[in-house]
């Protein structure tokens, strides 16, 4: 097999529901922070890599509220691997398109609930950046803010593509993310994600894993921490590190500007 028929072939394999990495350092979404006809714009970096391969990760954002319950979200995504076996690899990743409904509002003794949909488009540039599949996800959201801190946890499942002579797993993920008020325009981020199945949704693309490091619908858990500043009211930085089961680290930071009134 030619060395590009292996990369694609392990990268496919790899990424099963792999969506756009996520423009925010959590992956936990908050339907309570969405306010109607606002947009806010935003991009990531993420970076993770070792002896053998070093991923830069750019995902975007877009997210316009469309009522006070709608929002929509356009995530794009660019990616550059560098890999002493398969060598450099550069192009957009496939792109994300979500809805979330916020049917129950939050009030002093309830927290708020929302639905949520999302599609996987294969819009990836390069093969050995997709499945070629559209994937779609169905899930929920739940959140609560505090005086001191709010809460955030969604479930998510995702009905994985199906590519040919490639057998891949639905995914299901539970995440729960908190963010600490250290003060009026800086927070502590934490979060924690579990998947089985397909793998987490928003990881990032890698071409060197081999299938039998990403078989076998197991388990997989991430850890997120971080700090937000915000400044103006309209201008967000994030940027913390993620710690993943398999032992490794990963940088992750990000930017959000928001071109509401402000809080």
């Amino acid at each position: 097999m030619h060395r590009i028929g292996i990369a694609t072939l392990a990268t496919v394999m790899l990424l099963g529901v792999a969506a756009p990495a996520s423009a925010k350092i959590v992956k936990t979404k908050k339907a309570s922070e969405y306010k109607e006809l606002k947009l806010t714009i935003g991009s990531g970096f993420e970076y993770e890599g070792d002896s053998e391969e070093k991923t830069y990760d750019f995902p975007g954002l877009m997210e316009y509220g469309v009522t006070e319950r709608l929002t929509l979200t356009v995530e794009p995504d660019y990616v550059v691997i560098h890999s002493t076996e398969f060598g450099s690899t550069t192009g957009f990743s496939d792109m994300e398109t979500s809805a979330v409904y916020e049917f129950v509002s939050e009030r002093r003794t309830r927290p708020s609930l929302s639905a949520e949909a999302m599609i996987k488009w294969p819009t990836a540039t390069s093969d050995s950046f997709t499945t070629g599949e559209i994937d779609y996800s169905v899930g929920g959201i739940i959140s609560k803010e505090f005086v001191h801190f709010e809460v955030d946890s969604e479930w998510l499942y995702t009905f994985v593509g199906d590519p040919p002579d490639i057998n891949l797993d639905n995914s299901s993920e539970i995440s729960v993310a908190s963010n600490v008020h250290l003060t009026r325009s800086m927070d502590l981020e934490l979060e924690v994600v579990t998947s089985s199945g397909g793998g987490f949704h928003g990881t990032g693309t890698s071409i060197s894993k081999l299938p039998k490091d990403v078989g076998g619908g197991g388990r997989e858990y991430e850890s997120t921490a971080g700090l937000s500043q915000v400044f103006r009211q309209h201008l967000k930085l994030e940027a913390g590190m993620v710690y993943k089961s398999d032992g490794s680290w990963q940088f992750v930071s990000a930017w959000e500007w928001n071109f509401g009134e402000g809080d």
